[in-house]
């Protein structure tokens, strides 16, 4: 959404001359119809001990949107806006964020969500946001798709979830987009038990949702099931939207690093409205196989100091063998850097000879496993296998999803609350935490047949390299 250039230039003049606050109530008290915001602020300070941030934030900002203040001039109400706004949230906000609150319903929401991704924060002021506000109402129970961000590849949704009725009652069923009556399939969310949604103290709940990727699709409604009290109920709300047509920044790279013997190449940077990737490949002759947490340290930094992250823990996705991408935190599309460096920081590998572990089921017993194995108390009763992996603050728990008998059979290991899409031979599995320093690791043997011994691969696993290298990007 645009501002004005003179209202722009007034805004900026007064925000130069502000003070800044010492606190929210000395903000709110020298406001102009003082009784009437004082009446606002009690009811406020009297909650605002047991609200999380971002619901804060958007009951404060909701607050001032439905004040009558007639007699206020639009500049006021923006100013006002973007002082509550950040005081609230501890962000920078601009007028342009502040108007578009301003203007558009249930937009404080929105400012909740992305608060702390500046790419999707940029992505609004760039007048990106692309308001839906449609809602379907079922037993007492609003689905309201809040509105999205999109470019040509993918979008960002963002939804909200409303109630008039006990809430613990209502759990996920499933969520997701569909083109005519072709699911999205890639980001198809779903749950064989219902899976409790956290509401607010106002028995709403707002999240969002990324579609990475959208391969030639175009979705035209949102598919919401709910289980409600005995019942599940089906949500769907249509919505049109445009495709911003704007083509990826490519920052080419093309430089290869070695780290402590290991050949990197950083093929270069993708960079769009809504997402940063950084494209690496591995040198298929290096002696260690990269993990799925390999590169959660990287981060590339600008010549103003500004950095951007890694995702931590969600950002690896291999294209195919020894190639992978790796989303940042936020976007960059919408800034100008001059220079761009990029670190590793510490990297998860471990030697390929030790990435996997083999068991025989009826020796009971591991017959390969890492050397500083991490693995043990095997057991194999009562057509179940368990064994015992020890974890630490360090790192997160190593999971398998597969497993592969002697003879190639892959076996997919399906948890809790998961569904497996088109898998034919699969066994169920769980994780249980023992103390804090260990989980137990359970699955069940397959009905079908199977040889020994099975081969689990080691996707995640408290070994690095330490060696911290940067380069050059731009």
């Amino acid at each position: 959404m645009k501002i004005d250039e003179t209202i722009k230039k007034e805004i900026n003049e007064v925000m130069d001359s502000i003070k800044a606050p010492s606190s929210l109530y000395e903000f709110v008290k020298n406001i102009k119809e003082e009784s009437e915001i004082r009446s606002d602020l009690e009811k406020l300070k009297a909650r605002k001990n047991s609200w999380r941030k971002n619901q804060f934030a958007a009951t404060v900002v909701d607050a001032v949107k439905k004040r009558n203040l007639r007699k206020r001039s639009t500049i006021s109400i923006i100013i006002a806006a973007i002082l509550l706004i950040s005081f609230a949230t501890s962000i920078r906000v601009s007028p342009v964020i502040a108007k578009t609150v301003a203007s558009i319903p249930g937009m404080e929401r929105i400012v909740a969500l992305i608060q702390d991704d500046r790419g999707l924060i940029a992505a609004v002021e760039n007048d990106f946001y692309q308001p839906i506000n449609q809602s379907q109402t079922i037993n007492g129970v609003t689905v309201t798709l809040d509105g999205l961000i999109a470019d040509k590849k993918g979008m960002v949704i963002f939804y909200s979830i409303s109630s008039d009725r006990f809430s613990e009652n209502i759990g996920w069923k499933h969520i997701h987009l569909r083109e005519g009556f072709k699911k999205i399939g890639s980001e198809y969310k779903s749950f064989t038990q219902p899976f409790p949604i956290k509401f607010n103290q106002e028995n709403v709940f707002s999240s969002s949702m990324d579609i990475e990727y959208l391969r030639g699709e175009t979705p035209d409604s949102f598919v919401v099931a709910l289980q409600i009290g005995d019942k599940v109920e089906h949500f769907k709300i249509p919505f049109t939207y445009e495709k911003k047509n704007v083509d990826s920044k490519i920052v080419e790279v093309n430089k290869v690093v070695t780290i402590e013997g290991q050949r990197i190449t950083v093929k270069d940077i993708v960079i769009d409205p809504i997402r940063t990737i950084v494209r690496l490949e591995a040198d298929p002759n290096n002696t260690k196989k990269f993990l799925l947490n390999s590169f959660d340290e990287l981060k590339i930094v600008d010549d103003q100091g500004e950095v951007w992250e890694a995702e931590n823990g969600i950002s690896l996705q291999y294209s195919s063998e020894g190639k992978f991408e790796l989303t940042l935190k936020d976007s960059l599309y919408f800034y100008e850097p001059k220079e761009l460096t990029l670190s590793f920081g510490k990297i998860a590998a471990i030697d390929k000879d030790e990435a996997y572990i083999l068991i025989d089921t009826e020796a009971k017993k591991f017959i390969k496993e890492p050397s500083n194995s991490i693995f043990s108390n095997l057991k194999a009763e009562n057509g179940k296998v368990s064994f015992s992996i020890n974890v630490n603050e360090n790192y997160d728990t190593v999971a398998f999803n597969q497993f592969i008998d002697v003879n190639g059979k892959e076996f997919s290991i399906k948890y809790f609350k998961t569904q497996l899409m088109g898998k034919s031979n699969f066994v169920n599995g769980s994780i249980t935490k023992l103390s804090d320093d260990e989980v137990k690791f359970e699955f069940e043997l397959p009905w079908q047949s199977y040889g020994n011994p099975i081969r689990f691969e080691i996707d995640a696993y408290p070994s690095w390299i330490e060696e911290d290298v940067e380069i050059k990007i731009k």
